[in-house]
């Protein structure tokens, strides 16, 4: 049972912090950006004093990003995000069909180094819950990171992101199509890791392992 809970309440850890300074983003002042979008096919594995594996289910996430200048923007994030049902043995009681769900939050701010290069620097927190099974908890860090683009024509820009914070770290890359003057939409694929976890599950010895995730993310995103 204790496998089951960590996968999945890890898996909406992971899933929920993908940080980065997105391709998007416009250094202009007062220029606001929203984006949409979701995580897709997100696998999530652990391993350390067990071995865990588990699929995310479904979710949504936003963001609003502010200029303050030519050089300088704001970035807000929020989501939802929910796990796969799992039917769990519960010793004694018969079995719980269940799931794990996690609300992400996270604020950065972006610094244009030049057209190709940004800096970020940010704090997150997630707060996770799993019904009776897991003590309710948050994860929270703060964060520095980079992205740097590549204009391949005029719609289409390739990105790269890292992002560094304490025993976590997220490696991104993707494609930004610009649909019109006015919106673009954004495909990457994400890997983030983050060690020595340690999981308050109830009526359970405390175990530590590194975990990562991988999965695709979709972002539609308009200027308002």
């Amino acid at each position: 049972m204790r496998k089951i809970i960590a996968a999945l309440t890890m898996g909406l850890v992971l899933t929920a912090t993908p940080v980065s300074a997105s391709p998007t983003a416009v250094f202009e002042q007062g220029a606001i950006i929203l984006e949409l979008g979701s995580t897709l096919n997100s696998k999530v594995k652990g391993q350390g004093s067990f071995n865990v594996e588990a699929d995310g289910d479904f979710g949504y996430k936003y963001s609003v990003t502010t200029g303050l200048s030519d050089k300088f923007a704001l970035q807000y994030k929020q989501g939802y995000f929910r796990s796969e049902t799992k039917t769990i043995a519960v010793p004694g009681k018969g079995s719980l069909t269940t799931y794990a769900k996690a609300e992400p939050m996270d604020i950065n701010l972006l610094y244009k180094v030049n057209p190709t290069i940004a800096l970020l620097a940010g704090y997150e927190h997630s707060k996770i819950s799993y019904g009776n099974y897991v003590a309710a908890a948050s994860h929270s860090t703060f964060h520095v990171g980079l992205t740097a683009t590549h204009k391949l024509d005029d719609k289409a820009t390739l990105f790269a992101t890292a992002v560094r914070g304490s025993g976590a770290s997220l490696n991104e890359a993707g494609i930004s199509y610009k649909l019109s003057a006015a919106s673009a939409f954004t495909v990457s694929y994400a890997e983030r890791k983050v060690k020595d976890v340690d999981l308050k599950i109830l009526t359970a010895p405390t175990q530590k392992a590194d975990y990562t995730m991988t999965g695709i993310t979709c972002m539609f995103a308009t200027r308002l």
